[in-house]
C-alpha cells in the first residue's frame, strides 16, 4: 500500500516535472479552467499547497517556491502523527482529507497545467485511481459549485482511470 507521502511525491513530482516546462510567455495563455490564465493555476496550486501543507504540519512561508514547499512537505507527510485528528478551520475534517484534497488539487492542477502548455498531460495511474476513489465518496454538495468542480462530464464506460477522473470533476478532453 503506498503510503500518502508517496503518493504526494508521485504527484509532486509531475507537478515539478510540468512547472518546469513553463516558458516566459506561458504565463498568460488561457488555461482548462475558465477565466484562468497559467498564471492564476500556479498560483493557486501553490497557495493551496502551502495553506494545506500548514495544516499539515508543513510550516511553510507564504511566497515559498516550489523546492521549499516539496521539500517541507515531504518531511510532514514523513510523521504520521501530522496525520492524526482533525484539521483547524476545517468543519472538523480529518487530517487524512485534508492530505487528501491537497493531492488531489494538485493531481488535476498538473493535468490543467499540462494541456495548457501542450506537454504530456498523463497522470500518475496509482495517484488517478486513488484520487477518484476519495472524491466519489464525498457528498455532491461539496464537490460541485463556485469553488470546487463543475458538473461531471459523462465519459465512455470503457475510458482510461484518468479520463474518468477529469470527468468527474467537469474537465473537457
Amino acid at each position: 500500500m503506498t503510503s500518502v507521502e508517496q503518493m504526494w511525491g508521485m504527484v509532486a513530482a509531475k507537478w515539478a516535472d510540468v512547472n518546469a516546462q513553463i516558458a516566459e510567455a506561458d504565463w498568460e495563455k488561457p488555461t482548462t479552467c475558465d477565466g484562468w490564465c497559467v498564471q492564476d493555476i500556479v498560483d493557486h496550486a501553490v497557495g493551496w499547497q502551502i495553506t494545506g501543507g500548514n495544516v499539515l504540519g508543513a510550516g511553510i512561508a507564504e511566497g515559498a517556491d516550489w523546492d521549499t514547499i516539496q521539500s517541507a512537505m515531504t518531511a510532514a507527510l514523513s510523521d504520521p502523527a501530522n496525520l492524526e485528528g482533525e484539521a483547524e478551520g476545517f468543519g472538523g475534517m480529518p487530517k487524512q482529507g485534508v492530505a487528501g484534497m491537497v493531492i488531489g488539487d494538485l493531481l488535476v492542477h498538473s493535468w490543467d497545467l499540462a494541456r495548457s502548455l501542450g506537454v504530456d498531460e498523463t497522470l500518475p495511474e496509482e495517484a488517478v485511481a486513488s484520487t477518484l476513489m476519495g472524491l466519489q465518496r464525498l457528498p455532491e454538495q461539496m464537490l460541485r459549485g463556485e469553488n470546487m468542480f463543475g458538473p461531471a462530464i459523462e465519459v465512455a464506460e470503457d475510458a482510461s482511470a484518468q479520463e474518468k477522473l477529469l470527468g468527474f470533476v467537469g474537465r473537457q478532453m
